[in-house]
């Protein structure tokens, strides 16, 4: 099957990255992943922490050229192969995304996602889940337990389905719903960072079979509100880097829009 100029683009860049592996270039590229292209602010950081790098503007270029559906499955594996450096290489990089994502005050819903994903992948342990036979129902959680679920939920309506405040608050009211009644679904107030790593912390430690099933009702939710039964590629990816810090696998819904790299470590 023959590609379009922007497939091939795409194709090539993506037969280039599927090569790097030496500190520099794997720094490089992670930082690109995450740069906004239109932040002039951000590219500014990004060139000042890779001007070391002689390839820099190559791997940038290369990752112009990647489409929504490759972007965080190739950022994923470049993670992995960074997870596979000495630690002062690891913290390195946590640092230098810090100072990158700081030139967004406040910091951006989705960049706060990527950071704690990013900590995941370089080699945080996640918190131990509890017994699957302390709960095997959502609404039979605790009301605590429950109310950190309600906290993560509000921080991704403010990127699921995408659209306004009034699509972020019928998503969330449909995503609780799937598993709450009406009148005990808690009001919609995203948290602050801390917040969220707070509410994060009681959440990915539900049990293991509970936590599919809340990615389900996210994803499904997002496709009942969304237009034409589509998530865009911002809710998308919030909803992926979401089910990742879950450990959960991504349903198919979700799953089809993205395309997974069979790269080697």
């Amino acid at each position: 099957m023959s590609r379009t100029p922007a497939e091939q683009h795409e194709h090539d860049a993506l037969a280039r990255l599927s090569r790097v592996h030496g500190r520099g270039e794997l720094h490089a590229a992670v930082l690109a992943l995450v740069t906004p292209p239109s932040s002039d602010a951000a590219l500014a950081v990004w060139n000042a922490e890779t001007e070391s790098v002689s390839t820099a503007e190559t791997l940038l270029a290369d990752i112009g050229q990647l489409s929504d559906a490759v972007r965080l499955p190739c950022l994923e594996v470049l993670l992995a192969r960074f997870r596979l450096l000495p630690k002062p290489e690891r913290r390195a990089l946590l640092q230098a995304t810090r100072r990158l994502m700081a030139t967004h005050t406040p910091l951006r819903p989705v960049d706060r996602l990527h950071w704690l994903s990013m900590r995941r992948h370089l080699g945080d342990k996640p918190p131990a889940a509890a017994t699957p036979e302390s709960h095997n129902d959502l609404s039979q959680l605790p009301p605590a337990s429950l109310l950190q679920v309600a906290r993560v939920t509000a921080y991704l309506s403010r990127m699921v389905p995408g659209r306004d405040a009034l699509a972020a608050q019928a998503w969330y009211a449909e995503a609780m719903g799937r598993f709450l009644p009406k009148e005990m679904i808690p009001p919609n107030h995203p948290p602050d960072g801390d917040g969220l790593v707070h509410a994060l912390e009681e959440v990915e430690s539900l049990p293991w079979m509970l936590r599919p099933v809340l990615v389900r009702a996210w994803v499904d939710a997002a496709i009942a509100t969304s237009l034409r039964a589509r998530l865009p590629a911002g809710a998308a990816d919030a909803l992926r880097l979401a089910a990742g810090l879950l450990d959960s696998p991504l349903p198919p819904e979700l799953q089809r829009h993205y395309v997974e790299l069979e790269w080697t470590l």
